[in-house]
C-alpha cells in the first residue's frame, strides 16, 4: 500500500499535467489531516471533470471520498457527469421534441439556473416522469 492509501491510483493514469500538481496526503502535528481541497486540488479537479471523470475517480486521484469531492464540486459549480449520462451517451436514443418558443425560453433560464442545458434538464424532467409513474400527475388539467 502506497502513503496515500489503497484508494489511490497511479501517477501513469493521472494526464501528465496532473501528475506533478497533486501533493501527498499529509499527517500534521496533533494527527489531523492536511487540507484536501488545496487550490491545487481545486485545479485538477476542474480539468478531471472537465474531462469527464467521476466524483469517486477525482476523490481517488486527490486523495479525497466521492461525497466531499461531490459536495466541494456544488460550492464550486463545477458540474460532474452522472453515471446514466456517461450511459445515455453509449445507449441512449434521441428525442426531438418541438416547443413553444416562450416554453422553450422558460426552460433554458431554468438549466442556466440550475447550471444545465436545457437538454440535460429536459430529459432529467422526462426520466423522473417515466422512473416515477407520474405521467397523470404531471398532465393533470384538473387543477
Amino acid at each position: 500500500m502506497d502513503s496515500r492509501g489503497s484508494n489511490s491510483i497511479e501517477p501513469s493514469h493521472l494526464p501528465r499535467l496532473l501528475t506533478n500538481m497533486i501533493p501527498e496526503p499529509a499527517v500534521v502535528s496533533g494527527g489531523s489531516r492536511r487540507r484536501v481541497f488545496t487550490p491545487t486540488a481545486i485545479n485538477a479537479i476542474r480539468v478531471l471533470a472537465a474531462e469527464g471523470k467521476s466524483a469517486a475517480e477525482i476523490a481517488t486521484a486527490i486523495g479525497s471520498t466521492p461525497a466531499s469531492v461531490r459536495v466541494k464540486c456544488c460550492q464550486l459549480k463545477i458540474p460532474l457527469r452522472r453515471r446514466w449520462e456517461q450511459a445515455l451517451h453509449i445507449e441512449g436514443q434521441r428525442l426531438i421534441i418541438y416547443l413553444q418558443d416562450a416554453d422553450h425560453a422558460a426552460l433554458k433560464r431554468k438549466a442556466a439556473d440550475m447550471q444545465r442545458s436545457a437538454v440535460e434538464l429536459s430529459g432529467e424532467l422526462l426520466r423522473a416522469v417515466i422512473r416515477g409513474n407520474i405521467y397523470e400527475a404531471v398532465l393533470d388539467d384538473d387543477g
